[in-house]
C-alpha cells in the first residue's frame, strides 16, 4: 500500500495529518502496538516539517510485507538535528524518539538539476514489522492513581 497526502505548514495540521496515518495504516493491515508507535512517529515527523521547515510538507506512507516507511518532505534544506534535550527543555525530543524507536531512519537531499544546489528534503524512518513491539510496557515512572 502506498498512499500521499498534503499537510498544511501550520501545527493545528498535526492531528489531522495523524488521523489520516492511522487510517491509512490501518486499511494496510498495521495494528496493534505498531501501528501506536508509527503515528507517534509521524506525529514527531509532521511537527518537525511543520515547526521547522518551509512547504510544501507532503506526508507518504509505504506498507508491504516486511515494513513501513513514512517520508515526510518539506521545502527547507537543513536536515534535522538529532538531539539530547535535558528532562526540564519543552521540546527538541522529536528526531530522537525517531532515532530511539524506528528500525532504521535517514533524510534525502533533492537538488536542482541544473544548479545541484539543495531545493528541499525528505526524512523518512522505517518499522520493521518483527522490530515492532508485541505489546507497549508502561513506563516504569508512570504515576497510576491506583
Amino acid at each position: 500500500m502506498h498512499a500521499e497526502t498534503r499537510i498544511e505548514p501550520d501545527t493545528a495540521a498535526v492531528a489531522p495529518a495523524r488521523r489520516w496515518a492511522r487510517e491509512r495504516l490501518a486499511e494496510a493491515g498495521v495494528g496493534g502496538p505498531a501501528l501506536d508507535l508509527l503515528v507517534l512517529l509521524v506525529s514527531e515527523a509532521v511537527t518537525n516539517a511543520v515547526e521547522h521547515a518551509d512547504p510544501p510538507v507532503h506526508l507518504r506512507v509505504d506498507v508491504d510485507g516486511v515494513r513501513t516507511r513514512v517520508e515526510v518532505s518539506d521545502g527547507a534544506r537543513a536536515e534535522p538535528i538529532l538531539r539530547n534535550p535535558p528532562p526540564t527543555a519543552e521540546g527538541g525530543r522529536g528526531v530522537m524518539f525517531v532515532d530511539r524507536l524506528a528500525s532504521r531512519w535517514g533524510t534525502v537531499a533533492h537538488t536542482d538539476d541544473e544548479s545541484k544546489a539543495v531545493e528541499s528534503k525528505t526524512v523518512w524512518f522505517e518499522l520493521v514489522h518483527d522490530d515492532a513491539p508485541t505489546e507497549l510496557a508502561p513506563s516504569p515512572h508512570a504515576r497510576t492513581d491506583d
